[in-house]
């Protein structure tokens, strides 16, 4: 195995269970949850070739959208160095150099690197919380993750905006309480509400998450999908994660 693509005693190579995948990351520092995992099989990918994944992390999203559709074209945009790093050797390991390229750049700034209107997809798992509110992490990683430390939720949906093509699609996770929040700024942003997704923990709860795409010049109608249930009573996976499995 070529050095750059050697484990080192801080990360864990792990196995995400779909198409041979495997995805390098920290064991103390940001690690991919239940959110892109949501998130990766809600966009919807019919007429789509370039995608944008805003904030990429670790690069679990572009991995994933590999495996449910072919011919795409997937940038992936982080500003943090470490990974950055991480996410390339992931991609060099799974032999996706072709079809994953990662940017390194500040998203308050990508009109530096990523021109006007190239995306017919851009997707992000943004961070869900304002600075001051919630447990700020002392890991650096997981603090910008999860707080809009380096970038707020305003600039992420105007900067899908500037990226998506006259028809793109913007597709979010965000905490089910911020909804009209995301409803104001998709107006603001000239993006129409087309789909919408609660997601609970199980049958009995209340909504925690939502997942949400938003359209560049469309008159459908919005389409409420049903509720997305993650756990059975007897806590195993429901059958719809578990289809994410079986295909």
């Amino acid at each position: 195995m070529e050095e750059d693509l050697l484990i080192s005693a801080e990360e864990t190579l792990d196995d995400l269970i779909l198409g041979g995948l495997k995805i390098i990351q920290p064991k103390s520092g940001y690690r991919f949850s239940v959110d892109a995992l949501l998130l990766a099989h809600f966009c919807t990918l019919n007429k789509v070739h370039r995608v944008i994944d805003l904030g990429t992390g670790n690069g679990i999203i572009p991995l994933l959208l590999t495996t449910r559709q072919a011919n795409l074209n997937i940038v992936g945009v982080e500003c943090q160095d470490s990974m950055v790093r991480r996410t390339r050797r992931s991609i060099k390991l799974n032999n996706l150099e072709d079809i994953i390229t990662i940017v390194k750049e500040d998203i308050n700034h990508i009109e530096n690197s990523c021109p006007r209107g190239q995306a017919d997809l851009v997707v992000c798992n943004p961070p869900f919380y304002k600075v001051g509110t919630g447990r700020l992490s002392l890991n650096e990683e997981e603090a910008i993750a999860r707080h809009e430390i380096a970038v707020s939720l305003a600039t992420i949906i105007e900067k899908a905006t500037y990226l998506l093509n006259d028809t793109g699609t913007l597709a979010l996770i965000h905490k089910a309480d911020s909804l009209g929040e995301i409803i104001n700024l998709f107006s603001t942003y000239k993006l129409k509400l087309s789909r919408i997704r609660f997601i609970h923990s199980n049958i009995d709860s209340r909504a925690k998450l939502v997942l949400i795409e938003g359209r560049k010049n469309s008159s459908a109608k919005l389409d409420v999908l049903a509720p997305f249930i993650i756990y059975k009573s007897n806590g195993e996976y429901s059958e719809e994660v578990k289809a994410w499995y079986q295909n």
